[in-house]
């Protein structure tokens, strides 16, 4: 795997743990009820970290894709519409992933144009 992308994964796992993490940060700072602290402190953190370990994951997979074969990067924005679509309305994370990665599949393999 090349440096670069590994480098981008980092950089938007920080980016991402820090613009989640650091506004219950301030707002810690403020609050003065210290035992209620702890253990709000530790399910901010822990949720923090999980969503940005996502998405560096995303990206870093998505990446090199991208960048082996940019024209068709449409068929990647239909797969992540059909995914946040069908999440959204379900609320199901597994039939979702499962139809986004069909719908890619068969855009990637039958649709000729790129964009």
């Amino acid at each position: 795997m090349n440096l670069e992308i590994i480098l981008v994964g980092i950089v938007v796992g920080i980016a991402n743990f820090a613009s989640r993490f650091g506004p219950f940060f301030v707002i810690q700072k403020f609050q003065q009820d210290s035992q209620k602290r702890g253990a709000l402190w530790l399910k901010i953190a822990l949720g923090s970290i999980g969503i940005a370990a996502i998405s560096s994951m995303l990206v870093v997979a998505t990446l090199p894709p991208l960048l082996e074969t940019p024209n068709k990067s449409f068929a990647m924005l239909v797969g992540f519409i059909v995914l946040t679509g069908l999440y959204f309305k379900y609320k199901k994370i597994v039939p979702a992933t499962l139809t986004a990665a069909v719908t890619y599949g068969l855009i990637y393999t039958y649709v000729p144009f790129s964009f």
